[in-house]
């Protein structure tokens, strides 16, 4: 851009200066051209002191020859030397650009010369040799051109100066946005402040930094993918182990169902055969997340599920746990009966993992006490989709992970996977529900939306 400005400016005052000095000498040989043809047109005789008052005008000096080549008047003092070397002057015919005349160097004087005929009596020819001095002829030519040499050079000066202000402003934020590019690939992805000024710098800003945010989601979402097959690789080595101390503890405790006085349908045998049943779709459950697989392409039985049956299933599934901790379970049935569509076994697990975060949540605030409660709460959303709700009396989760409870291996309690709520949210989803969170005053709410 500098080179540009430089280009232009030096081009202009160039052409500034050369049309000055043509104008300059089309001036000058334009005035001695007036007075050639006054003295031409002139009927009083061209005496010395009439010579000499048009010389103290135009600045020349002017020498009148007849047809002898002989002086007849002259302003300027003529020895033999300098008659021969006048006589040698040859006619110029009318006046244009002296620069291209003859040069005739007097006393130590350059003179541009021009030798014009007089139009006088044919029986008189006479002829008009005019000396203009060179240095007085290169004066009135640089007058004309070095004013707009300077103008030119202290314009191109000012220019560039505002030039450098004005490209420094904008490679100030380029260096920083480059600075900001080099970070981001080295895997420092921190946002920009933006530029004050609303300009494309300010466009491109707002780019890098969308850009970063992108690329802040990938690398969570990649950290996150590679956390699952970490957790795929560990769960695929340990299933074969665990599925079989899973059936050998059925197998025994089938048999001593058998053996016991009260019998294969003893309340605690029945209890203990179906949280083995659990604990297998747990770890089914653990392994498909591990690996990463997505709920869609996992073959999934659908049937019409009653809710109020499955949660009254899924409370006698949990509630031992709630009385042991201290924390009371309540539901009350409602007098509709929902039915969803949907694979029972995942909803049962969804119900249990919503179920057994509130009982840990409410025995955060009370922990030796029987003032812990979670509560169920079952109603129609809108007139195609059913709403439920579980609802605790705990303090409800950590500011730090208020944002993110959903996502997998995220939890606040020390003895917490960080897996239930995400598998729940999972769940739901594939379900063509929703789950989200909220606080009420001091009560914390899961709410499970479902279509009907």
């Amino acid at each position: 851009m500098l080179l540009v400005i430089l280009l232009a400016s030096t081009l202009s005052s160039g052409v500034s200066a050369w049309v000055g000095s043509r104008w300059a000498r089309r001036e000058e040989s334009d005035r001695l051209s007036r007075v050639v043809a006054t003295l031409a047109d002139a009927n009083f005789p061209l005496q010395k002191s009439v010579l000499q008052k048009l010389a103290g005008l135009s600045g020349a000096e002017f020498v009148v020859w007849d047809a002898q080549q002989q002086a007849q008047a002259a302003t300027l003092p003529l020895d033999a030397d300098v008659r021969d070397r006048l006589k040698a002057v040859p006619d110029t015919g009318p006046l244009s650009d002296l620069s291209s005349n003859p040069l005739v160097e007097i006393q130590g004087r350059s003179f541009l010369t021009a030798k014009v005929p007089l139009r006088r009596t044919a029986t008189r020819p006479l002829s008009l040799l005019v000396l203009y001095p060179e240095d007085r002829w290169w004066t009135t030519t640089r007058g004309a051109v070095l004013p707009p040499l300077i103008a030119g050079s202290v314009t191109a000066l000012a220019v560039l100066v505002l030039t450098a202000l004005w490209a420094r402003r904008f490679t100030r934020p380029i260096a920083r946005l480059s600075q900001q590019s080099e970070s981001i690939a080295s895997g420092d992805f921190q946002p920009m402040p933006l530029p004050v000024r609303d300009d494309e710098l300010r466009d491109l800003t707002l780019s890098i930094n969308r850009m970063v945010e992108q690329l802040t989601r990938y690398e969570q979402q990649v950290r996150r993918n590679e956390r699952l097959k970490t957790l795929g690789q560990l769960g695929a080595g340990l299933a074969h182990q665990l599925r079989n101390w899973l059936t050998g503890a059925r197998m025994a405790l089938q048999v001593h169902a058998r053996e016991c006085p009260l019998g294969e349908h003893a309340e605690s045998t029945e209890m203990a055969l179906r949280q083995l049943g659990l604990m297998e779709s747990y770890l089914q459950r653990f392994l498909t997340l591990g690996a990463g697989r997505d709920d869609a392409a996992r073959p999934r039985e659908s049937h019409d599920v009653p809710l109020i049956e499955l949660i009254d299933n899924v409370l006698s599934l949990v509630r031992p746990r709630g009385r042991h901790v201290g924390v009371d379970l309540q539901w009350t049935p409602p007098a509709t009966a929902f039915v969803i569509h949907g694979d029972r076994d995942e909803l049962q697990e969804l119900l249990v993992n919503l179920l057994l975060n509130g009982i840990d949540a409410a025995t955060q605030s009370w922990p030796s006490s029987s003032g812990a409660w979670v509560r169920i709460e079952l109603n129609d959303a809108t007139p195609n989709r059913v709403r439920l709700r579980v609802l605790d009396s705990g303090p409800g989760p950590a500011d730090s992970i208020a944002g993110q409870l959903f996502e997998p291996f995220v939890t606040d309690k020390p003895e917490g996977t960080g897996l239930g709520l995400a598998v729940a949210k999972q769940i739901a989803g594939s379900h063509g529900g929703s789950l989200c969170w909220f606080r009420v005053g001091e009560t914390t709410c899961f709410e499970l939306d479902l279509p009907s």
